[in-house]
């Protein structure tokens, strides 16, 4: 009997093996050092938020090149460009800017610049692309990830609800951030309640994602289908997002966030923005939510729904119930407040 041949998986990673494992430490030590971070000990500057930032970009990175994508080249070399300019920048405009300093802090993102610039290597590994043939099984594939007919469906929108409330309430700090160190105009309260209790929800962020999923979606995969390709679809999906949040957002301004008789809105005021409506939308924001619903639609819905679907049937329940009782659990820690009689 012959002996089972190897598998034949192409060139070795080489180094990239070790990039991988340098991305893995990191995640792994700035996961740990934020456990240990206790409310109130400590502030959200400029180099923690980048920190975050390039936790998310590692763990792409190992997942790209886990998958030899060819993506994985022109990722890691434009993220770790913004990374080499943010840093440069930031440090110029504060007064902070050192030169050895700075190359310091920028040599790892120095060297996957250069890395994946020029050598061999990652041309000759990372050769994984969208075909034209691949979109169109893509395409074939997303509309198995939206079954509005059965419960599997439902229960996965929602975990993502109940996921998607705390997620929003984080992306809703991070912006704010933007705001208060004047990266984009408009206002923010000091004093509102996204500055801590970072588990308490915020359910209309979880209701957009249950919107992206259920409503968004199938119109990113029509698109795909009727104009073909990712370009022409991803910027039409783009537009109808957009209308679609600015539309979302003053129905709720409108119901909900009527000026008083002083004229102040009691939850959020675009009138000072420009290419506002109302002082109930903007230009500025509409852009955002809408980049955000794509970006949801495209990547972060089917990414997680796929993972979801490849989980045994027994294990999504457990996971749903877990979920549930996670959700409850901050709902009567935030949400419901009940005072007993004394």
């Amino acid at each position: 009997m012959a002996a089972p041949q190897p598998i034949n998986r192409g060139p070795s990673l080489g180094f990239m093996r070790v990039i991988q494992v340098l991305f893995a430490i990191n995640i792994i030590a700035v996961l740990v050092s934020c456990a240990t971070l206790r409310s109130g000990t400590y502030t959200l500057g400029f180099s923690e938020v980048l920190d975050m930032v390039n936790l998310v970009f590692d763990g792409v990175s190992f997942w790209l090149i886990m998958q030899r994508s060819r993506g994985a080249r022109y990722w890691i070399i434009g993220f770790s460009a913004f990374n080499i300019a943010a840093g440069t920048i930031y440090n110029a405009a504060t007064g902070q800017f050192n030169v050895l300093d700075q190359l310091g802090a920028s040599a790892f993102d120095i060297v996957l610049l250069l890395y994946f610039l020029f050598a061999k290597r990652p041309r000759q590994v990372l050769t994984v692309e969208f075909t034209a043939r691949r979109c169109k099984e893509l395409v074939v594939r997303a509309w198995d990830l939206w079954q509005p007919r059965t419960w599997s469906f439902w229960r996965s929108m929602i975990i993502y609800f109940c996921l998607f409330s705390i997620v929003g309430h984080w992306m809703e700090a991070g912006f704010c951030l933007f705001i208060k160190w004047g990266i984009v105009p408009g206002i923010y309260d000091p004093n509102s309640g996204i500055w801590h209790d970072y588990l308490n929800p915020f359910p209309v962020y979880g209701a957009g994602m249950v919107a992206c999923a259920v409503l968004l979606f199938p119109i990113k995969n029509l698109l795909e289908e009727k104009l073909g390709g990712i370009a022409k679809p991803l910027v039409a999906s783009f537009i109808v997002n957009a209308l679609v949040c600015a539309v979302i957002e003053l129905v709720l301004g409108l119901t909900s966030n009527m000026p008083d008789a002083n004229g102040v809105y009691p939850l959020w005021d675009y009138s000072t923005m420009p290419f506002n409506f109302m002082g109930q939308i903007c230009l500025q924001n509409t852009l955002l939510f809408g980049v955000v619903a794509t970006l949801m639609t495209w990547v972060v819905y089917p990414a997680l729904q796929r993972e979801y679907l490849k989980l045994p049937e027994p294990m999504r329940q457990t996971f749903f119930v877990a979920v549930l009782v996670f959700y409850a659990i901050v709902v009567c820690l935030y949400v419901i407040n009940i005072t007993l009689p004394v």
